[in-house]
């Protein structure tokens, strides 16, 4: 859940891979930018949404969208970005890159790969923990399966789980609809637990009796 989006990362490693022969054409650059970095998120937002339940991103509310997932002035910030990285910044960066020994590239390529692949594994973690809470929660009261997920999963990743809201701040979904945010869900079920507790309290003085 740090600073990373691979999409744009996934993104800018194609456009380097692939646009490089448009440097000097740059209609040609930011129309193959657009056209390369709209798939990217298109397919991303498909994929996302079908293993999640849950919209991540919606455009529907802008001019020119494809189904919510891509708009045409996003599509265009994207070509002014493969033309700057491009045109720009890769003629600029990757000469002082070749000055440096290979080997101390590699060793600083293995531990930024690290890192990012940790932090992979974070999100997709907590990610599945918004599966978990957008498919159970909305069908169960206070159970000993809520009591264990409310106190163990969300208290323990209401960091991760605001940093992932944060970063996605449009979420939205059949799912998510319900829950509004997890930390109000946190809190709500808190609650209902509490009432359930002086609930099962009383039932048990019930049937003492």
């Amino acid at each position: 859940m740090g600073s990373y989006l691979p999409i744009y990362g996934i993104s800018c490693i194609l456009m380097s891979q692939f646009l490089e022969k448009y440097s000097n054409d740059l209609v040609a650059l930011f129309v193959m930018s657009m056209v390369v970095c709209s798939v990217v998120e298109f397919f991303t937002s498909y994929i996302l949404e079908k293993i999640f339940k849950i919209r991540w991103w919606d455009y529907s509310h802008m001019k020119f969208n494809l189904g919510g997932r891509i708009c045409l002035r996003n599509a265009s910030l994207f070509g002014l970005g493969g033309v700057a990285l491009i045109h720009f910044i890769n003629p600029f960066i990757l000469p002082i890159m070749n000055r440096f020994p290979s080997t101390l590239l590699i060793i600083i390529s293995m531990i930024v790969m690290g890192v990012f692949i940790l932090d992979l594994i974070i999100s997709i973690v907590t990610l599945c923990k918004i599966k978990i809470s957008s498919n159970r929660y909305t069908n169960h009261d206070a159970t000993e399966e809520i009591k264990k997920l409310v106190n163990d999963s969300l208290k323990k990743n209401s960091f991760l789980l605001s940093r992932l809201l944060n970063a996605f701040p449009k979420i939205s979904g059949k799912n998510m609809k319900k829950i509004v945010t997890l930390k109000k869900v946190s809190n709500e079920f808190r609650e209902k637990l509490k009432q359930n507790k002086i609930y099962l309290k009383k039932y048990q003085v019930k049937n003492k009796r």
